[in-house]
């Protein structure tokens, strides 16, 4: 915009000069020198006393819990924890088919042993009359040798019968299959019963034991009873044959005729003869009460 009238004339700013910084006193005039010292002996003294404070309170800790500061142990054990199931789990696993191929192994060992002793038994029975008046020792570890071979043998028929009684194939009803079907958790069974109760019902007593009846009355069942027994015959002849059937004899004897008192006079072996039968013939009678009973109830269920 311009302007009308008189206009003065402005002299131009002059620029300010830079000022110098002041010079440094010499040394030996610098007061401030005593005021450093001073500052540093404060600092020197509360850096000493943080220090002093640290380590009562590092002891004081120390004395409420020794393992307050053992940040390693704390670490390891974190790290042992997340270990330990991994190694676990490779110390549990175990081949598939091992320990079933142990365990026959095993059972095959001892048919073997069984069958030795049975040829041994044989051979010696041909030699008894050339050594009948020697005398004959039967060590205890023998005799323990002998009752583990007829424990086991006696557990193998058992194991025998059962997986014979429980043969798929043989069966000519599916009632098996109706009566674990209630125990089926597909089937809406909330809990399966991992064992059997210590104390049952009369009812179900009753119905094992019409249940055994009847499966001691069939023809199978008797034949394979005959065949065990049989089984059972020839393994008491061979564990009491030859050398530990006489030392055992000869133990009799020597302990003051013993096996005579033991005797049984004929009229009181008939007298126990009879009443077997008769306790036999009265299990027989309950046995078919009990199975009458339970029909009778099974048709009033019905």
């Amino acid at each position: 915009m311009k302007k009308y009238g008189l206009q003065l004339r402005v002299q131009p700013q002059q620029k300010k000069q830079p000022t110098r910084p002041p010079l440094p006193t010499p040394h030996g005039f610098n007061d401030e020198d005593e005021d450093n010292v001073e500052r540093d002996i404060l600092r020197q003294a509360y850096k000493n006393k943080t220090h002093r404070d640290v380590e009562e309170q590092h002891k004081k800790a120390l004395e409420e819990d020794p393992l307050a500061f053992d940040y390693d142990g704390v670490y390891d054990k974190m790290k042992e924890k997340q270990v330990r199931p991994i190694e676990q789990d490779r110390q549990d696993r175990k081949p598939r088919y091992i320990q079933a191929l142990l365990d026959k192994a095993k059972q095959r060992e001892k048919e073997h042993e069984i069958i030795y002793e049975r040829k041994l038994a044989k051979e010696r029975s041909k030699d008894e009359d050339l050594y009948a008046d020697k005398d004959k020792f039967v060590t205890s570890a023998y005799k323990k040798k002998l009752a583990e071979q007829a424990k086991w043998l006696e557990e193998e028929r058992l194991r025998e019968l059962r997986e014979e009684k429980e043969d798929v194939t043989k069966k000519t009803d599916i009632s098996d299959f109706y009566f674990n079907l209630g125990k089926n958790v597909a089937y809406g069974a909330r809990q399966v019963d991992s064992r059997i109760p210590e104390k049952q019902p009369k009812e179900q007593i009753v119905q094992v034991q019409v249940q055994t009846s009847l499966v001691a009355i069939t023809p199978k069942s008797s034949a394979i009873e005959k065949i065990n027994q049989d089984d059972d015959a020839n393994v008491e002849n061979y564990s009491l044959e030859g050398p530990l059937s006489k030392s055992l004899d000869r133990e009799q004897d020597s302990n003051g005729g013993a096996s005579a008192s033991e005797q049984m006079i004929p009229g009181e072996q008939k007298k126990n003869d009879e009443a077997a039968k008769d306790h036999h013939k009265r299990s027989e009678d309950a046995v078919a009460a009990a199975k009458a009973r339970f029909l009778a109830r099974k048709k009033a269920k019905v």
